[in-house]
């Protein structure tokens, strides 16, 4: 997330402080993802308990977001990632806490922990998680850490995620970054051997439902972050790409700048900067010159921009500055102040051969585009539930998948059974030919037992729609299906 001008009003979090506020209470969650009983050999019976919430119940989501801590507080949650492999295989390794996936995601504003815990998951595991991840943590520190923590289970955590891909739940609503990230921490958890099944249909989904909501909303339209709306007013003017472009400042603010300008094509720059050091580094990057900010004075290069951001108390450009500059053209200069306070006097902003564009004058602009997204929240809701429902019946089918997966070995066995033993002796009796056609319609009845319980079963999945608690009983009788309530 890379907009510096957001700001955060959420409680600061102190590691060492202490707090009373009571921790919230999670209820232990069933996990019943499907009853399967084959019977006696000989019937080919499949009962499946299929349920709207069967498998979601799973996923557990333990959060720490910008919500509800400082930036700079929730930096003390990351982890470098050479340590993330042990620190994964020792939370997974840890039996009380019942996890059998786990990834973990640790952005600018946010560090979550995703699990797939078919037992459920109490606060006190959430403890003995934080305990096992963070092992340098005192236990009052892990004690404070809890107040501050939201877990997410069941349904309640899907959306979550989905809101988290899209970047519903970001500091800065329509960054596409948190999109890449997500996918990112899943794959390095992947890599370790952290993850399975489940939580990889999970990402499969929140990776579709991001693209959905991207596309079918304007929720990423209209630039809310001050640096890339400075650079859209520049690319207004139509300058050629070799414009002279003055850079004052080699901050955060203008690195970003620098980058919009660079990806628009433009190639012509000149970094001042109280630390040359820092100049030459974004000199290096843009293809430019770096030099020290007393040098500004003398500066002797064709301007056609000028972009400014300083931690200055007094005003940089002034009129002694600007007369020294060689504008490029008869057109007016485009100057951009991004500093608080101005960079740039009055009596330079007053000139009539400037195009002046102040901070104050994007923040406002922000505040609209920022208005205008979070009018397509209620769409994008709306889109998140239905993914939602999606994932709910990609892991109804996932079940039966599963349930079955062993059923054509289970019916191959059986009849090599009969073969080798139960009829072995009759067999060695009669003829080949005889024998021959006895394998054919044997392995005639294997094709058969192996797809119509499972044609059937998906019939039931795909056809009825089950109910909550519904279970569905599958006989092989010709055309027929019966169901059990």
């Amino acid at each position: 997330m890379n907009n510096m001008e957001t700001f955060n009003h959420h409680k600061s979090f102190d590691l060492h402080a202490v707090h009373t506020a009571t921790s919230q209470q999670i209820r232990t969650i069933p996990n019943k993802v499907y009853d399967k009983e084959v019977t006696k050999e000989g019937q080919n019976v499949m009962t499946f308990a299929l349920s709207k919430k069967e498998r979601l119940d799973k996923l557990t989501v333990l959060a720490f977001t910008h919500k509800h801590f400082y930036l700079g507080d929730l930096g003390k949650l990351v982890v470098e990632k050479h340590e993330l492999a042990e620190k994964l295989q020792n939370t997974r390794a840890n039996a009380a806490l019942g996890i059998e996936e786990l990834f973990y995601l640790a952005t600018c504003n946010r560090v979550e922990f995703v699990m797939n815990t078919p037992s459920g998951f109490t606060t006190t595991q959430a403890q003995e998680l934080l305990e096992t991840f963070y092992t340098s943590f005192s236990p009052t520190q892990i004690s404070n850490l809890l107040q501050f923590a939201k877990i997410y289970r069941g349904k309640e955590a899907v959306r979550h995620i989905f809101q988290v891909s899209c970047s519903m739940d970001s500091m800065v609503i329509g960054e596409r970054e948190i999109s890449r990230q997500l996918r990112q921490a899943y794959e390095d958890s992947r890599e370790l051997g952290a993850t399975g099944d489940f939580l990889r249909l999970l990402m499969k989904q929140a990776v579709r439902t991001s693209k959905e909501v991207y596309t079918e909303t304007r929720i990423a339209a209209k630039p809310i972050s001050v640096a890339s709306l400075a650079v859209r007013k520049l690319i207004d003017y139509n300058l050629a790409a070799d414009a002279g472009i003055v850079l004052i400042g080699a901050g955060e603010t203008n690195t970003l700048v620098a980058k919009y300008l660079k990806k628009a094509g433009y190639n012509n720059f000149t970094i001042y900067n109280r630390t040359l050091e820092k100049a030459q580094i974004l000199a290096n990057y843009l293809g430019g010159v770096a030099l020290p900010l007393n040098a500004l004075k003398k500066h002797d290069r064709q301007v056609s921009v000028v972009i400014s951001c300083t931690s200055s108390n007094e005003p940089l450009v002034t009129e002694e500055v600007w007369s020294q500059f060689h504008i490029e053209s008869s057109f007016p200069a485009v100057v951009i102040d991004l500093a608080v306070p101005n960079d740039v006097a009055v009596a330079v902003r007053e000139r009539a051969d400037i195009e002046y564009i102040s901070i104050e004058t994007l923040k406002h602009e922000v505040e609209k585009n920022l208005e205008f997204r979070e009018a397509e929240l209620g769409k994008a809701a709306e889109l998140i539930e239905k993914c939602i429902e999606d994932f709910a019946e990609m892991n109804r089918i996932r079940s039966v998948e599963l349930a079955l997966s062993n059923f054509p070995t289970q019916v191959k066995d059986i009849k090599k059974k009969a073969f080798d033993e139960v009829f072995a002796k009759d067999l060695s009796n009669v003829d080949a030919q005889t024998r021959e056609l006895i394998e054919k319609m044997m392995g005639y009845m294997e094709k058969k037992c192996i797809s119509v319980p499972i044609v059937l079963a998906k019939q039931i999945l795909l056809d009825n729609s089950p109910q909550e608690g519904e279970t569905y009983m599958a006989v092989e009788k010709p055309r027929q299906t019966g169901k059990v309530a």
